[in-house]
Order: C-alpha cells, then sequence, then structure tokens
C-alpha cells in the first residue's frame, strides 16, 4: 500500500509516501518497469481548467486498486491537489483486484471514490458489484496499456512455433480455434490445414494453450476474441510462477508441440516460437504489435487501463470525482502517462468519447 500525505498547502510541494513495512507477508507489491516509449500526448487533447468543487476541510478523495498504476495515479493526484487545497487525496495501491471490491465495501477505511484497475473487471467484481447495487459499474479508459512490460497490462499477443508458415490469424479463426460457442461463426477448426496450410502441416493438429480461469489476460481475450464465449475442451492450461511465466512455460514446450498455439505476451517470445500478426474482421490487414500500433489501437489486442466508479444510472458524478477525471483526461493529464514511458496516452477521439461519458 502506497498512501500519498497530501498536505492542504497548495505551496508546498512535498509529497510524503509513508513507510514501507517490510513483513513476512508484503502487502504492496510494486512492479517496475524499464522505459519503453517516448511518446508525447497529443498536442488535440483539451487542457484541464480546474471547475468549481464545494468541500469541507480535510475531506477525502479517496483511490484504492492497481499498484502498477501507482506512477501515473500518484502524478495526476499531483496535479489534481494543489486546485482544491481543502481535499484530501489519497492512494491504495495494493492491486488490481483491490479496485472494484473498494468501491462495494462497507470498511470505511477501505472505501473507495474511485478505483484505479489495470484491466476490465472480473466476472465475479462485475457480478458482485451488480449483486449489491443494481447496476453496473462505470469504466472510463484513462490511458493505453504497455507494449510489453511484465505486469504492467501488456499487449495480448497470439504465439506459434517458429517454423510454423502462417501469415496470421482473424479474431474469428481464433474462435473457432478455442471456442465451442463459435459467437463469430464457423464452425470448429482443430488442424492447420483448415487454416490453409499444405504439405505436413495439412493434418497437423492445432494443440492449444491456455490459462485456467478467471485471469485478466485469460478475460481479455475470452471478452475480446470469444465474444464472451465458452473455451472449448481440451486446451492445455500451462502452470508456472504467476500467470506471466506459464507462457513461457507454453514457448518453451512448442518444441515438442508442432502445431501449438497460444495466447501470450511478448515477453514471453523464446526462440523456439514466434508472433503471429493479427485481422479483427476478415479483410483486414494483419498487424504486428509495435509502439505505434498498439498506441493507435490498429494492433487488435491492444488494451486499456481503467478507473472504475459507483455512478448510479441517470444520476451525476460528484463533482470531486468528474474534476479528477477530467483532470486525468486532460492534455495535463495524458502528459502524466506519457512520461512514464511505460502506459501510453490515449488518443484525442478516445478522450472525447470519455469525457463525453462523464455528462
Amino acid at each position: 500500500m502506497i498512501t500519498p500525505c497530501l498536505p492542504p498547502s497548495p505551496g508546498r510541494t512535498l509529497v510524503c509516501l509513508a513507510a514501507l513495512v517490510l513483513a513476512a507477508t508484503p502487502v504492496f507489491a510494486l512492479k517496475y518497469a524499464a522505459v519503453e516509449h517516448h511518446l508525447k500526448a497529443d498536442q488535440a487533447i483539451p487542457a484541464w481548467k480546474p471547475g468549481p468543487v464545494e468541500s469541507v476541510p480535510e475531506e477525502e478523495l479517496n483511490l484504492v486498486g492497481a499498484d502498477i498504476m501507482d506512477e501515473i495515479t500518484l502524478g495526476w493526484i499531483k496535479l489534481f491537489r494543489p486546485a482544491y487545497p481543502r481535499l484530501s487525496v489519497t492512494m491504495e495501491a495494493r492491486a488490481s483486484g483491490t479496485g472494484v471490491p473498494a468501491l462495494t465495501t462497507d470498511d470505511e477505511k477501505h472505501k473507495a471514490h474511485m478505483a484505479p484497475v489495470g484491466r476490465e473487471a472480473l466476472p465475479s467484481e462485475h457480478d458482485a458489484f451488480v449483486k449489491k447495487f443494481g447496476y453496473e459499474p462505470f469504466a472510463i479508459k484513462v490511458a493505453t496499456g504497455s507494449l510489453g512490460s511484465l505486469g504492467k497490462t501488456a499487449t495480448s499477443i497470439i504465439l506459434v512455433a517458429k517454423d510454423n508458415p502462417i501469415k496470421g490469424l482473424t479474431f474469428k479463426q481464433l474462435d473457432q480455434i478455442y471456442s465451442k460457442s463459435h459467437n463469430r461463426g464457423g464452425e470448429a477448426i482443430t488442424t492447420w490445414g483448415q487454416l490453409g496450410l499444405t504439405g505436413e502441416w495439412a493434418n497437423r493438429e492445432i494443440h492449444a494453450y491456455g490459462l485456467k480461469p478467471p485471469n485478466g489476460i485469460e478475460q481479455f481475450v475470452k471478452w475480446k476474441v470469444l465474444q464472451n464465449g465458452e473455451w472449448r475442451d481440451g486446451i492445455q492450461n500451462v502452470k508456472g510462477i504467476g500467470f506471466t511465466h506459464a507462457f513461457t512455460v507454453a514457448s518453451n514446450d512448442m518444441h515438442t508441440q508442432i502445431g501449438g498455439l497460444t495466447y501470450a505476451l511478448l515477453a514471453n517470445v523464446t526462440p523456439d516460437v514466434r508472433v503471429v500478426p493479427l485481422a479483427e474482421k476478415d479483410g483486414d490487414p494483419f498487424i504486428t504489435p509495435t509502439i505505434e500500433t498498439v498506441y493507435k489501437h490498429t494492433y487488435p489486442l491492444s488494451r486499456y487501463v481503467y478507473i472504475y466508479v459507483n455512478r448510479p444510472p441517470g444520476k451525476p458524478l460528484e463533482p470531486k470525482i468528474k474534476e479528477f477525471l477530467k483532470c486525468v483526461l486532460s492534455k495535463q493529464g495524458q502528459d502524466v502517462v506519457a512520461a512514464e514511458g511505460v502506459f501510453m496516452p490515449l488518443l484525442p477521439e478516445v478522450v472525447a468519447e470519455e469525457l463525453a461519458k462523464l455528462n
């Protein structure tokens, strides 16, 4: 947990971080990631001009959620706080899995006004929220995920054996390989010959790897590719020390399963595998994951990170919450994202869409 001590005087620049206390079981896990890019926030994103927020002295604005978003969340807080010196802004950065539950808890010490979450809400988190309140949690995209940094909402990719001649795959084909629901249409695909490969590959079985649900990456692929369809039987669920290591286990195993295919991360690429270009729709060009294609979301498995809020339908956001989100979605707020060098800023058109949701 990181809790910035945010003194009320706007003239003070010191941000005091609570001491990190080592215990037998650590309560925090901050993720280091090397700089991946030198992008700048687009000049077309509107600047933030703080609006009126009425508050009593020491009124709180609490953010609870992702440790992987700690640097950008703290950056947004430091940008926000001088405009509202009466507010006491706190940040508890434990894990993405603490975010949405902090919106539903009755424990006032850990209750959140906003939940930075480095992924989409898991079904269990979503369902618990809906069960308690009777409506959906309100989600705002606040940044684009990283290209390949472990633990930093890295772009999802598809890997095959290095000698596999497949030129690219579509979401429909992946759905036919991985799903038994086939929400995108078509029949089950079980051999590489069904994807057009010939010779020794024509009758070679597709050996699909995956992760046992629920998991943020597994859920993202299920939502984005399978359109929330059901996984087919027979997928080899790989295990390792953490899901990132599990994907590397799959990559290393492909020399024994030449017809192998797995969703994974760029950090899991080994000499035995290669990245397959993807197209979301039939007829679209096949795209490989790069800084540019992920930033522009032309690579179809590019990701976003979110802030979740408890907003009843038809009711306005609390002014302090709305103003914080406007700050995040401003040129200054996206400059904070860009400066971190791992997560990527949003495109202006995405910013416009998210700002419109605040009204």
